[in-house]
């Protein structure tokens, strides 16, 4: 069927099958890499067939200008803002939209359009922390499940935040290799919270003595989470504890007594300010000399050092 893209005034009196072969052909003008003398003419009828009443036409349209690298502003937007069939293919893989504009969509158009751009490949930091911040459930569960994007922090704990009830996205949001350990101790910490609750009402335990076995189970399952982080993310953790005078003896004693070492030393070389790989090469020796003489520069008392040489004793024979 061949179509002569300039008689624009023709196109409103053409059968709906005719009008979708068209969109698709219009689409794929515009999507040629190349220059071509036909682009100006085919984006003219593109804005009309964006007007058109037909779902089918608007929707073959979009599914062939999502591989444009460049359309008009306005374009965009009538897509964008289409509803759902039609824009969900569209938000999901053009790539004629910048971050600013995605941002806006997200935090302007339908929950439709919040989950098609939360699945897209590759997505901004700022684009991601829209759909936490304002998106809908639906929306941020596409986002917790994409590989492709990296989360920061606070698009973490604005999940966290916002739907700490929703144990399965927690579980989700728990899988990601990118989880900055700062926010596996609160989600953690908000399932223990609830698993507290149960054991109190379940068991006719005191509040206080549930709250206490949750705790112990919270440190432990966190610290072997900690355990597995890259050694910068474990850096980072342990120096925010010592900032705010956290990383105690209490917490030491913990790693030595659950066998997290690689947290043992790590704490160790933040409280001393010296490299990790330099206090590791001392304590791999299993020198308990050498471990008390760190553990004294440290700062801690002669009763505090010999609890958890004990503890430090107890580990390197294995028992």
């Amino acid at each position: 069927m061949s179509v002569n893209i300039n008689d624009v005034e023709e196109l409103r009196h053409v059968d709906l099958a005719a009008r979708v072969e068209i969109a698709r052909k219009v689409g794929k003008i515009l999507a040629k890499q190349n220059g071509s003398g036909d682009k100006a003419d085919a984006l003219e009828l593109a804005q009309i067939l964006m007007e058109d009443a037909a779902v089918s036409v608007r929707e073959a349209l979009s599914r062939e200008l999502k591989v444009c690298s460049f359309l008009p502003k306005d374009l965009v937007a009538k897509l964008a803002q289409d509803i759902d069939q039609v824009s969900m293919p569209f938000l999901m893989a053009s790539q004629a939209m910048d971050d600013a504009l995605l941002e806006d969509i997200v935090r302007s158009c339908s929950e439709g359009a919040q989950e098609a751009i939360a699945q897209r490949v590759g997505l901004s930091e700022a684009v991601s922390y829209a759909i936490s911040d304002v998106g809908c459930q639906s929306a941020v569960e596409s986002l917790v499940g994409n590989d492709t994007v990296e989360l920061s922090e606070r698009s973490c704990n604005r999940v966290v935040d916002r739907f700490p009830e929703e144990r399965s996205l927690m579980e989700k949001l728990a899988q990601r290799a990118d989880l900055p350990a700062a926010v596996v101790e609160r989600i953690i910490f908000k399932i223990s919270k609830r698993y507290g609750e149960y054991l109190s009402s379940k068991f006719g335990l005191a509040t206080d003595y549930a709250s206490y076995l949750v705790s112990m189970a919270n440190r432990q399952v966190f610290s072997r989470t900690l355990e597995m982080a890259p050694l910068s993310e474990v850096e980072n953790y342990l120096k925010q504890l010592d900032q705010v005078g956290s990383l105690t003896s209490d917490v030491l004693l913990s790693y030595l007594q659950n066998a997290n070492v690689k947290l043992f030393t790590m704490a160790i070389a933040v409280l001393l300010d010296r490299p990790y790989d330099a206090v590791e090469a001392r304590l791999s020796k299993g020198d308990k000399k050498v471990m008390a003489r760190l553990l004294e520069a440290a700062g801690f008392s002669k009763s505090v050092i010999g609890v958890l040489l004990i503890a430090y004793d107890r580990l390197i024979r294995g028992n």
